[in-house]
């Protein structure tokens, strides 16, 4: 029986705890300096969108049941955070409040004047319906006739549902409506309502198929 040298054994010894080193520091770089072995977070982009609809929608149900009316809500930024900011109106008064993202917190409440604080939005997509209703347009490089798309929008399974929405979201912002009917502008669908709030007649244009307010105008 031969007797292990003790040149052998630290020889040995080392080698073993050399490989332990390596196994540490192989551990180590699978990680990578300055990520303290947290992962990275990638946001998917889909699910920002559903996230982003989903607190604007609870938003917009909170102001709602506070009363106001709301016109709009977008997306914004306070001190390098992401934030909400909400145009309602309440007692004939014009509103513009900025949230904290996702909590809703309140963040600062001002008064403005009507209806400046979503006129520029509005006035884009006024800008993008203009049309004449009787001028003929091109499509695909074939001319169409003025109604095309409002006939093929009204055998979508969908319309039925989306305009009972439509119709539920006027009366939610205070108004009685009172006639609705889907009209052709710039090649898409939109919802042209007659309503009144008081004795005070208005028409409102809303977007098909999202339902964004497009115009209120008194009639």
């Amino acid at each position: 029986m031969k007797t292990i040298k003790p040149f052998s054994i630290k020889a040995t010894l080392s080698t073993g705890l050399v490989v332990a080193l390596l196994g540490t520091t192989v551990g180590c770089a699978v990680v990578g300096p300055g990520y303290d072995n947290q992962p990275v977070y990638r946001g998917d982009n889909n699910s920002q969108n559903n996230n982003f609809n989903r607190v604007s929608q609870q938003l917009r149900q909170d102001l709602r049941r506070k009363g106001y009316q709301v016109i709009d809500i977008r997306a914004d930024s306070y001190r390098g955070d992401r934030a909400l900011t909400a145009y309602a109106k309440k007692n004939n008064q014009a509103y513009e409040l900025k949230y904290t993202y996702p909590t809703l917190r309140l963040i600062s409440s001002s008064k403005r004047a009507w209806p400046d604080n979503w006129g520029n939005k509005s006035q884009k997509n006024n800008d993008r319906y203009k049309e004449n209703k009787h001028q003929g347009n091109y499509q695909n490089g074939q001319r169409y006739k003025k109604g095309d798309v409002e006939d093929t929008i009204k055998r979508e399974a969908r319309y039925p549902t989306i305009k009972r929405r439509a119709i539920n979201k006027v009366r939610a912002m205070g108004y009685r409506v009172e006639d609705i009917e889907l009209e052709e502008k710039n090649k898409r669908g939109v919802f042209e309502i007659e309503a009144k709030r008081g004795s005070q007649k208005y028409e409102i244009l809303l977007s098909y198929p999202n339902l964004d307010v497009i115009k209120v105008r008194k009639d």
